[in-house]
């Protein structure tokens, strides 16, 4: 049973060190502050802190966009441009991932492009 409970605290150990996570409170018209976005990537720490650093800029800059205030005020200035996915096709986990293993692109542009396929906002590159 010692065992057990052992392994059982090991495993919630590992699989926490795996998340990444971040939120982003703004304040409101009415000047009450709320929470904007709450995001969590799970994989890989050194580039979901990427991720979560790109949806957290595009949530920012969102609220400020519809009149609210945010502390952050470094979110606003990030770039969240992505590399663009091969002609013909849009960005796919599997994908990114042959691009990052073949280092086409780095760990913050891997981040940046997990968070834009997880946000829904990949989209095909319709090459000219």
């Amino acid at each position: 049973m010692n065992i057990r409970r052992i392994f059982l605290f090991s495993l919630i150990f590992i699989c926490s060190a795996c998340t990444t996570s971040g939120q982003l409170y703004y304040v409101d018209s009415e000047g009450s502050e709320r929470l904007g976005c709450d995001v969590e990537f799970i994989g890989m720490p050194s580039v979901d802190k990427f991720a979560v650093e790109y949806a957290l800029s595009l949530c920012a800059k969102s609220i400020v966009k519809k009149g609210g205030r945010i502390k952050e005020s470094h979110l606003l200035k990030i770039d969240t441009t992505i590399p663009a996915a091969p002609c013909g096709e849009a960005w796919t986990h599997e994908l990114a991932k042959q691009h990052f293993q073949s280092k086409y692109i780095s760990k913050k542009e891997y981040g940046y492009i997990v968070a834009n396929i997880d946000l829904g906002l990949a989209e095909i590159n319709k090459c000219i």
